[in-house]
């Protein structure tokens, strides 16, 4: 189990990480330059940051759990709502994807956290 979560932790930290520089560079500041009303522009951008926040502060969970002995109560919970919570986000993106024909790479960075995040609760589940 703690193999499982120190991957989904680091593959959740990469995430966060190319999120908050590339995602800022790339997404945020041309639309941040647009001339979208400052209403939009002030959404778009402290919705994008609530993202770094969660994916900052989930890679951290995923650290602190797999400290935890798999006996722990938080082992055998947090784990599992990490996983459906970035499953959900993977979905996300497979929804949009379809929506705009286009594919959202964001679906191969979260689904794995997802995947390992889940099944790390599940073998903590089966201890």
């Amino acid at each position: 189990m703690k193999r499982i979560l120190i991957a989904a932790a680091i593959i959740n930290l990469a995430v966060a990480a190319i999120h908050t520089f590339v995602g800022e560079a790339q997404v945020v500041a041309p639309l941040l330059a647009s001339d979208a009303p400052g209403l939009v522009k002030g959404t778009l951008h402290s919705s994008w940051h609530m993202t770094t926040v969660v994916l900052f502060l989930s890679a951290g969970t995923l650290f602190y759990l797999s400290r935890k002995d798999e006996t722990d109560p938080l082992s055998k919970t947090l784990p599992i709502y990490i996983g459906i919570q970035y499953t959900g986000l993977a979905l996300v993106f497979v929804v949009t994807s379809f929506i705009y024909s286009q594919f959202f790479i964001q679906i191969l960075m979260l689904l794995p956290i997802g995947l390992l995040s889940f099944w790390a609760g599940k073998v903590a589940n089966s201890a």
